[in-house]
């Protein structure tokens, strides 16, 4: 498709929404959804010889089969495939206003520290997620990475390098920069997830300092500081970055992946901690917080032990009268059990209901990864727990079945509670 086209199979064509080595991705419509729509063509493979052609549609419709099998919030997804003038497509979902990760890569626009943290968390969930059903991917970098407008991370490109070897790469020159390559990717020896962490680790690198770890004019030397050299250390190029994260970001980069994380959960939750640690927390004791979790009906069938991993998996907050402590629309990865205050619930600013000492919300975004449906906001002085999805994962079996139980007590009640509402001809506003 040399000029621009009107169609793509039966998706309308707006516009140019980007372009790479492997082809063009086109601003499109689906007239059965009604949605719009990124179409990706890969021109790439008319302007090969016939063997590298094949290459090129095989690889091409493995991103459409490796990408779609995912369903991820912060994986782009895969929506539709297939050819066009003998040229294959996939249709991906489309994000309006969406940045790559490459624009915050210079000095002069380098993200919050906080932020990164938190692109650096949700990469390394959503990285969890596709290695668990045995995707590698092969090509994290910045410009594979997407940032939306409203915050949220969209990781791209699933599959095509996850079929490559390095010798493809060196041939056909479709991966991109080595500049994120792993030591064992580089040496080509055989790789695992512990090679994405590895490029997960250079994009924060870059992100918190505006420079990757190594760079080099040409090929050979890159990869000879990938696989022989030291990186410099984050602090001595930007001072104020945390020790901790500095050093997690080093055992990244280590050359030998077993001295790495050895999962994506297990870099999540040094990221959540981390996270953690950067933001003020209230001056109670661990006995003082046991006390007060183990006197709440939320845990009262809770052993004893149950509670004191709740309490060390969790973050004490505290927030003032009218803060609001979940925006409509957000998509966050925690749930909250009232310590002590109340807060209210509310939808296109109608309160709808008041919640207490001892009840739960912010559950079914914890359980579902759907973005927030309402803003809980603090009615006065607010104690919360605020308890974390990835810490809890590595709570013990019986805990979260036990958290399990009680979500689903209160699921039932909130539906008997409606039912009885919808009865009476519905709940009208509270008034504050």
């Amino acid at each position: 498709m040399s000029e621009e086209p009107k169609k793509i199979g039966k998706y309308s064509v707006h516009s140019v929404a980007g372009s790479g080595n492997f082809g063009i991705v086109y601003a499109g419509y689906d007239p059965f959804t009604a949605k719009r729509v990124a179409v990706k063509v890969c021109s790439a493979s008319t302007q090969a010889a016939d063997g590298a052609a094949r290459l090129f549609r095989k690889m091409f419709f493995n991103e459409a089969h490796m990408a779609g099998a995912l369903d991820h919030p912060n994986i782009l997804k895969v929506l539709d495939a297939g050819e066009d003038a003998g040229e294959p497509y996939i249709v991906m979902e489309f994000v309006v206003g969406g940045r790559t990760l490459k624009d915050y890569c210079s000095s002069a626009k380098l993200l919050p520290i906080e932020r990164v943290l938190e692109i650096g968390f949700k990469c390394a969930k959503a990285l969890d997620y596709a290695h668990r059903r045995g995707i590698v991917h092969r090509d994290v970098k910045p410009s594979n990475i997407m940032l939306t407008p409203d915050g949220e991370v969209k990781i791209g490109d699933f599959g095509i390098a996850q079929r490559m070897q390095l010798d493809i790469t060196q041939v056909l020159g479709i991966v991109g920069s080595p500049i994120y390559m792993s030591p064992e990717q580089a040496r080509e020896d055989n790789i695992d997830q512990r090679t994405d962490l590895y490029s997960l680790g250079v994009v924060l690198f870059e992100l918190l300092c505006g420079r990757p770890p190594f760079e080099a004019a040409g090929f050979s030397r890159l990869i000879y500081q990938i696989t022989n050299e030291t990186p410099p250390g984050l602090t001595t190029l930007r001072p104020e970055v945390p020790k901790p994260l500095a050093q997690l970001v080093a055992k990244a980069l280590e050359k030998d992946p077993a001295q790495r994380c050895q999962t994506g959960l297990e870099m999540a939750i040094e990221l959540a901690r981390i996270g953690g640690r950067l933001r003020p927390r209230p001056n109670v004791s661990e006995d003082s917080k046991f006390e007060s979790v183990r006197a709440l009906s939320f845990f009262g069938e809770f052993s004893d032990t149950e509670v004191w991993e709740v309490v060390r998996a969790s973050r004490w907050r505290k927030c003032d009268t009218r803060q609001h402590i979940i925006m409509q629309g957000a998509q966050e990865h925690s749930f909250f059990v009232i310590v002590d205050g109340e807060v209210s619930v509310s939808k296109n600013d109608t309160v709808i209901r008041r919640l207490g000492k001892g009840a739960c919300f912010g559950e079914m975004g914890y359980l579902t990864n759907m973005k927030r449906t309402a803003d809980i906001i603090a009615e006065a002085d607010v104690t919360l727990l605020e308890i974390n999805a990835t810490m809890m994962e590595r709570a013990s079996v019986t805990c979260q079945l036990r958290f399990n139980k009680v979500f689903l007590q209160t699921l039932i009640e909130r539906l008997a509670r409606t039912s009885e509402e919808l009865s009476k001809g519905g709940p009208g506003p509270l008034k504050h």
